[in-house]
């Protein structure tokens, strides 16, 4: 019987520990020394750590824990008291990256540095930069003790109505695309 999930899981720790002590001491989130734990650990560096079943279900156990201990935080009141400016920061949040990433995915493909088969690929490639990482918007918010915050409540609904309105459009940039064999249909 082989225990290498452990190994993987001490390795998890300890580097995600270490360098989220360095990152707090050049004033930056924990959550950026979790990242560059990952991306050092991981294939894209030293290879040490790859994408197994066991990561893949604790990573959702994590992100399922942190999500229902920041509802467990959130106040619904100031939630709704954001809820205009939560509404419009979140809007901008989806329009921007939306507009931008299909032009630029427009302008790559007409320069060969990618092939897509149309205007909605293009648009497809727009909607996927609409998504936001609520779990890290969470994390930094509390680690800064502003989650329970007006500001952070405005940042909190934001980022929730984001992804929301993000999963909304893919939703319907995906079944536009209709089977074809394109990006958005070779995603689903």
């Amino acid at each position: 019987m082989t225990y290498h999930y452990l190994m993987d899981l001490a390795l998890i720790l300890l580097s995600t520990k270490v360098l989220g002590i360095l990152t707090k001491r050049i004033q930056m989130p924990q959550v950026v020394g979790a990242l560059v734990a990952g991306l050092i650990l991981g294939p894209a560096m030293l290879n040490v750590l790859s994408e197994t079943e066991f990561l893949t279900q604790l990573s959702e156990l994590g992100v399922i824990v942190l999500m229902f201990s920041a509802g467990m935080g959130t106040d619904i009141q100031e939630l709704k008291h954001s809820g205009k400016a939560g509404f419009l920061v979140a809007l901008l949040g989806v329009i921007v990256p939306l507009v931008l990433g299909t032009g630029l995915a427009m302008f790559a493909d007409r320069t060969g540095m990618i092939e897509t088969s149309g205007f909605l690929e293009d648009v497809f490639v727009g909607t996927i930069l609409t998504a936001t990482s609520v779990s890290i918007t969470v994390e930094t918010l509390k680690e800064i003790g502003k989650l329970d915050t007006k500001v952070g409540n405005t940042i909190l609904a934001a980022a929730l109505i984001d992804d929301v309105l993000g999963l909304i459009a893919l939703t319907i940039v995906s079944s536009l695309s209709g089977g074809q064999d394109s990006i958005a249909s070779s995603s689903r």
